[in-house]
């Protein structure tokens, strides 16, 4: 993809999420910057600012799969990050086997909201597995 080609994309991206996002250009800009370039971006704001909205329907325009985490104090590292499970055999019930299931870390896009409520080895888990 050519720079040209790249700036059109961004602008294109810009125009559809400010299409979802009222009165918030700067930081859809922001974002899309921050998401085209591959990091992370944190947003903070009063409740009903569209950040839900934003990132729902960024992931979406760009084809992507998108979780939401609502972190409270009982959540674990295990609820974000996955882990083995012991699954049992339909047909037999006796066979049993450990497969992997992937928490919600594990999508193209994750809105971790209120993270602070969280213990800090979740908070530590979380920002082990951005790194």
């Amino acid at each position: 993809m050519s720079a040209t080609e790249f700036r059109a994309f961004a602008k294109n991206l810009v125009e559809a999420l400010e299409g979802k996002v009222l009165g918030q250009q700067k930081v859809v800009e922001e974002v899309v910057v921050t998401v085209l370039c591959g990091g992370h971006a944190l947003l903070t704001g009063s409740p009903g600012v569209a950040k839900t909205t934003l990132v729902r329907n960024l992931a979406s325009a760009l084809g992507c799969g998108y979780k939401r985490v609502q972190f409270t104090p009982d959540l674990t590292p295990y609820d974000i990050l996955g882990g083995e499970m012991l699954k049992m055999d339909d047909a037999n019930p006796d066979a049993r086997r450990v497969v992997f299931q992937p928490g919600p870390i594990f999508s193209s896009f994750l809105l971790a909201d209120e993270i602070n409520r969280a213990s800090p080895r979740t908070q530590a888990a979380l920002l082990e597995a951005m790194q």
